[in-house]
């Protein structure tokens, strides 16, 4: 009978095999094996991610446009922090979903519902037609993230070949069991390699990059107290709380995207510079200059 493993690298190396299938197989050797932190991320390139907690392979720049009534895209009329705020996209959709959508040149993801009625009056306000914000991504960008997802597999694949771990007549000794249950396999992303694999009982260090989350707490508080008081513009009310829904969600984040934390303080600081102004630039400027 054929070897588990073995047979996994070769659907994994065949460019033909669909990335779907490959996972299937990967499931199979996972599960006998134990492997819960593959098992766990299967799941989630299988049935698609819940949130925007996704590996870094599946953060994307997409193309920030407007989509017309009658279903022509064109540049959307905003400012360049808000197009890189909206930019910066995780792709959530499954495996599946990801191949399907490939077959064609591009795809348009819509944007949430708040933000759409924000960006759609504002663009009817200013031109006198509506024109809807979306997100584009080419076809090129998710076969990216398709091939991303066999070579991940394969690597695993490989490191279980290296160290004896075949699976001979469909199924796994103790001995092999044990050898697996002695590395850590980490499926999440780390600089400069796909996979991590480790002993257990090994140290391993990782300097943390990140931003100051006091300021952005600091930040948060002062934006709420601002819009509970009613002084502001109604225009501009309206963008810092988008903005601030922003960074709420980012701070309730297990892994807050610094980046995206960024692009919102730099549309803050636009809106308070032109349209604010006042004691809540001065209460805020010293929480954006850290986050900037």
């Amino acid at each position: 009978m054929p070897a588990l493993v073995p047979e996994l690298v070769n659907a994994a190396m065949e460019s033909s095999t669909l990335p779907s299938d490959v996972l299937r197989r990967a499931l199979v050797v996972a599960q006998r094996l134990g492997v819960s932190e593959l098992t766990d991320w299967i799941s989630s390139e299988l049935k698609g991610y819940k949130s925007d907690d996704v590996p870094e392979y599946r953060r994307v720049r997409a193309r920030f446009m407007g989509l017309d009534e009658k279903g022509n895209l064109i540049q959307f009329p905003t400012s360049p922090e808000m197009i890189e705020l909206f930019s910066n996209f995780a792709v959530r959709d499954s495996v599946s979903q990801l191949m399907r959508c490939a077959q064609d040149k591009i795809t348009i993801y819509s944007v949430p519902t708040s933000i759409d009625e924000r960006f759609t009056q504002r663009a009817y306000e200013k031109y006198g037609f509506r024109m809807h914000p979306v997100r584009v991504l080419s076809d090129i960008q998710q076969q990216g993230i398709l091939e991303q997802v066999k070579t991940r597999v394969l690597e695993w694949a490989l490191d279980l070949e290296v160290k004896g771990v075949l699976g001979e007549g469909m199924t796994f000794t103790p001995q092999e069991k044990q050898t697996v249950q002695e590395q850590h396999y980490h499926f999440g992303d780390v600089s400069g390699s796909q996979i991590q694999i480790g002993s257990n009982g090994s140290q391993q260090t990782q300097t943390q990059t990140g931003g100051d989350t006091a300021a952005l707490s600091a930040l948060i508080e002062v934006l709420r107290e601002a819009i509970q008081q009613e002084h502001i513009e109604a225009e501009a009310r309206e963008e810092l709380q988008a903005d601030l829904a922003t960074l709420q969600a980012q701070a309730a984040s297990p892994k807050p995207k610094w980046a995206i934390i960024k692009a919102t303080a730099q549309s803050i600081k636009a809106v308070l510079e032109n349209a604010v102004g006042g004691v809540l630039s001065a209460k805020a400027l010293p929480y954006l200059t850290a986050l900037l």
